[in-house]
């Protein structure tokens, strides 16, 4: 009977709490791979982060100094063996002395004897120094130009009209060419307020103006200078590559837009400007125009990602994010041996692009390079392990693999 009931009712019991035992296994089980995957999923965030505060840090803040003698000297045999600097000497960052078309006036200085006992001075020697100045309005002279003119005018029979010897202006005071320019240039280069500009040019020159006057002046400029402008963008649209970018410009109503944009080619020195306008997308579309097929060169700003049928970013920004999580005190050590690494190989490729484009054009030469894929295989070999990365990197190389649409060298 003992036996019977121990297989009866214990025996059945034990299989279902073993059952139960298994399915509790199970469940803890698939939580523990949850929670591990959390984990990681957690600590990529971390890790993400700690980098993007460290970055806002540095951006807000500024470099800290480091203090650290080991780690001074790893960045010195790791970061600086591919950009030596030239040491400079005390009279580099002296003024440079004028050259002789420069030089307006010359003064000779004179002496014999001592001005305190009144001996005489043996050993004489002489020094030349240059004396930089500007030259400032005096009360008894005008820096302003008045010219009056007489202008003769007369009737022509044939063409039932009159013909004056110069072109009459609609009011008998015009303002210069010289001052018109000046105003552009104080108000557009220089950022100053009408108020500032019309200080400017009273007490320098004597020269009243209003602010409509300096208005009405900057409209008309606008308006002669609109073919030139552009002739200039269709330049430098079909050229084989154009850079792009923005920044923050304070413009006078600022209710536009602070913000100025820029489009540069790469084959002449030529720039054009987009000023007092936002930071949306369609400022760069009315740079770029419908017709251009250049390469577009730009940082990382989303506005670009879709604009190019070829899109090259620029080298300087993962240049300095890798050297930023090479130098970064937030890594643990075999990741920041990683960065530090990828870093150097990174550098040492920019360093080898720089010194080739620094050379003489060649273009054998540069056929057979980019016929090899030099630049190509190096870059592939600093973009390979990226299982040793971060996820910060992995991410960041992922998002940089458009450097790799580079122009032929």
């Amino acid at each position: 009977m003992i036996e019977w009931r121990n297989l009866k009712t214990l025996h059945q019991a034990a299989r279902e709490r073993i059952a139960r035992q298994e399915k509790l296994i199970t469940e803890q089980a698939d939580e523990i791979r949850l929670l591990k995957e959390e984990n990681t999923h957690q600590k990529k965030q971390i890790e993400t982060l700690t980098l993007r505060v460290e970055e806002l840090e540095r951006m807000i803040f500024g470099r800290r100094k480091r203090t650290d003698q080991n780690h001074n000297a790893e960045d010195s045999s790791s970061f600086s063996s591919f950009r030596p600097k030239t040491p400079r000497n005390a009279a580099s960052y002296h003024r440079r002395i004028p050259p002789p078309e420069e030089i307006t006036k010359e003064e000779s200085h004179t002496i014999d004897a001592c001005p305190s006992c009144n001996t005489p001075l043996t050993r004489m020697t002489t020094v030349v120094f240059y004396e930089e100045d500007i030259r400032v309005p005096e009360t008894a002279v005008s820096f302003k130009d008045v010219t009056k003119h007489t202008v003769e005018k007369g009737f022509c029979n044939q063409c039932r009209t009159w013909r004056p010897a110069l072109p009459i202006p609609p009011t008998p005071v015009v303002i210069g060419p010289k001052a018109r320019v000046f105003i552009s240039y104080a108000s557009v280069i220089l950022r100053l307020s009408y108020d500032q500009i019309q200080h400017v040019l009273y007490d320098l020159y004597a020269f009243p103006i209003s602010q409509g006057e300096i208005t009405n002046i900057i409209e008309g400029e606008a308006t002669t200078l609109t073919p030139a402008y552009e002739q200039l963008k269709q330049g430098i649209r079909q050229q084989k590559g154009v850079h792009y970018d923005e920044t923050s410009w304070r413009v006078q109503q600022e209710e536009q837009g602070n913000y100025a944009w820029v489009m540069t080619g790469t084959e002449t020195p030529d720039a054009v400007f987009l000023m007092g306008v936002g930071r949306d997308k369609g400022n760069a579309v009315e740079l770029k125009g419908d017709a251009s097929t250049a390469v577009g060169i730009t940082d990382d700003y989303g506005a670009y990602r879709v604009l190019f049928t070829a899109h090259q970013l620029c080298w300087a920004h993962p240049l300095r994010k890798l050297r930023d999580m090479a130098q970064s005190d937030t890594l643990n050590p075999e990741m920041r041996a990683h960065c530090q690494s990828v870093f150097a190989h990174f550098a040492a490729l920019y360093h080898d692009v720089r010194r080739t484009l620094g050379t003489p054009f060649d273009l054998a030469v540069r056929t057979a390079e980019r016929d090899a894929c030099v630049v190509h295989r190096h870059f592939h070999s600093v973009s390979r392990r990226p299982e040793k990365a971060c996820h910060y990197q992995r991410e960041f190389k992922k998002e940089h693999q458009r450097i790799l649409h580079m122009p032929p060298l």
